[in-house]
């Protein structure tokens, strides 16, 4: 007795879909069996079982699907589209080649087929690849880094020092002699464009008062090992004032006698650590520094002495007489 082939077993009346479910229990697959060695949805081979052909849009689509199932139930491509071409009235002929002169007996896939494939491999890959890439991308930073590192450092420039007995500060303006006696008119005869106006000290304080915390402690480099605070020493009258750089930052530095008047006694840029300002003053001495934290230490004849809170803004000012700040 000679058993037919699904090919050969497909009756007249017989619809396409009906015939390719019946190939596929034929062949011991499920729907599910199918979908995963074709890669196609459940829902279009139940669509294509079904014969719903108007739910494929594209027909080249739909012949590749048709195509694919063929191709895993072992079925002649060419026949299966041309009965497709004739169930739905398609213009289109086949254009696959000619189909085996005898089409083989449907199969059951063996246990080693049916086991789904792992994805190991292709996940092992993908961890490789991106490791790889976040490591071209450290080991890129870190040249980068050892570039900055490895680049000289620009040697400093040497500001002029302007060399006399009050210790001017390198990189200060030029200011009237420091002297006792020094009063306005002294003022004036230094250069003009270095002579600062209270206008102008007011318009910089302006713009520096803003809400920030100024409040200056004595520097960490002070030796002192206790933590008792030094009485101001008095000397009749007079003080020796005398400002140290902290070379955080640049800040300006302006001495007048009195607070209204127009013109200043010395003033002067300080912006190097160590740098000194020193004046001798026989009576009130009033103090504007434009950056407090320029500066390291006060010294008021001879005694370290803390400058002054300032609630708000950054300038600095305060009076100063017989070595005490008031």
């Amino acid at each position: 007795m000679t058993v037919a082939t699904p090919i050969e077993d497909k009756r007249p009346d017989e619809r396409l879909g009906s015939y390719l479910a019946r190939a596929r229990e034929a062949r011991g697959m499920t729907v599910e069996d199918l979908a995963r060695v074709t890669k196609l949805t459940l829902a279009n081979i139940n669509l294509i079982e079904c014969g719903d052909w108007k739910a494929f849009p594209v027909e080249a689509y739909l012949r590749s699907y048709l195509n694919s199932i063929c191709g895993k139930l072992n079925l002649d491509a060419k026949h299966v589209l041309d009965w497709y071409s004739a169930e739905c009235g398609s213009k289109y002929a086949s254009l696959l080649a000619d189909s085996p002169a005898k089409p083989t007996k449907v199969k059951p896939l063996n246990e080693e087929e049916a086991k789904p494939r792992s994805m190991a491999v292709p996940i092992v890959i993908i961890v490789l690849g991106l490791a790889f890439v976040v490591g071209s991308h450290f080991l890129k930073e870190m040249g980068k880094a050892e570039a900055i590192v490895d680049q000289p450092k620009p040697a400093a420039v040497e500001e002029p020092v302007t060399q006399d007995s009050t210790e001017m500060p390198e990189g200060a303006e030029a200011v009237p002699v420091d002297s006792t006696q020094a009063d306005s008119a002294a003022a004036k005869r230094a250069k003009p464009d270095s002579t600062v106006t209270q206008a102008q000290v007011d318009e910089a304080v302006k713009k520096a008062d803003v809400p920030e915390s100024a409040t200056i402690f004595i520097s960490s480099t002070s030796t002192k090992k206790d933590s008792a605070v030094v009485k101001p020493v008095s000397n009749h009258g007079k003080t020796k004032f005398e400002l140290i750089g902290s070379g955080e930052m640049r800040t300006w530095v302006g001495l007048k006698r009195h607070e209204e008047d127009d013109s200043f006694l010395r003033e002067a840029n300080i912006a190097n650590a160590g740098t000194k300002m020193v004046y001798n003053a026989s009576d009130t001495l009033y103090v504007v520094i434009g950056e407090p934290r320029a500066i390291s230490k006060l010294l008021l004849n001879g005694v370290e002495t803390p400058l002054p809170e300032m609630k708000f803004g950054r300038v600095t000012r305060f009076r100063v007489y017989d070595g005490k700040i008031f």
